[in-house]
């Protein structure tokens, strides 16, 4: 077929040619039909990237999303600030390895807090048999999707992306990282924010 010797960027321009004749045809489902449900979530995500707003952290941690505040409490903002300070992503099952940094993160949130009930907190969240950092992620969302449409939200939220892993020829395996996709330059935040003490020898 001819289609098969063209670039992306013409088939995008066929695509878009063939798309217009649809519409113009009034024929929009079978577009839809065509292009499939999850094509077009994708698309919807990939269009709300232009309209991103930066997140700005004060030297209080308070987060505000354009003029408008996240409400979040100190230890949703504590795993906020973990995931944003590893774009990478972060398994679940790993948190224990990031226990420290952590609590380092929720003593700055939670100022007036007692360091045991913090501890405490850090140990819910990190233990792999405990649903603490599923209900604190789920809170974050639901922080978000009160400012904004969820393909905006999209970006901000902690979110899963699975990452195939090869080790030689035979062994396979998947990495289920939550990230956080906004693109970091949009977070507005002091040196402070993300600078933790060293660990005491």
């Amino acid at each position: 077929m001819p289609y098969l010797n063209l670039t992306p960027e013409e088939t995008a321009d066929e695509l878009q040619r063939l798309a217009r004749q649809l519409m113009a045809n009034g024929r929009t489902d079978l577009l839809l039909r065509a292009l499939g449900v999850p094509a077009i979530e994708a698309l919807q995500i990939e269009a709300a990237k232009g309209r991103l707003m930066p997140l700005r952290i004060t030297d209080d941690y308070r987060f505000f999303v354009g003029q408008q505040e996240v409400e979040l409490q100190p230890v949703h903002k504590a795993v906020y600030l973990l995931f944003l300070a590893h774009p990478e992503g972060i398994e679940f099952k790993q948190l224990g390895n990031y226990r420290q940094e952590l609590t380092q993160y929720y003593m700055k949130t939670a100022r007036l807090m007692d360091k045991q009930r913090i501890e405490e907190g850090v140990s819910h969240l990190t233990d792999p048999l405990d649903n603490a950092i599923n209900e604190k992620c789920s809170r974050i969302k639901k922080a978000f999707h009160a400012l904004m449409d969820e393909y905006s939200a999209s970006y901000y939220i902690i979110s899963s992306h699975t990452q195939k892993r090869i080790a030689g020829s035979t062994r396979i395996w998947y990495e289920r990282l939550k990230v956080i996709t906004l693109p970091r330059q949009l977070v507005v935040a002091s040196e402070q924010t993300f600078t933790l003490a060293t660990k005491e020898q």
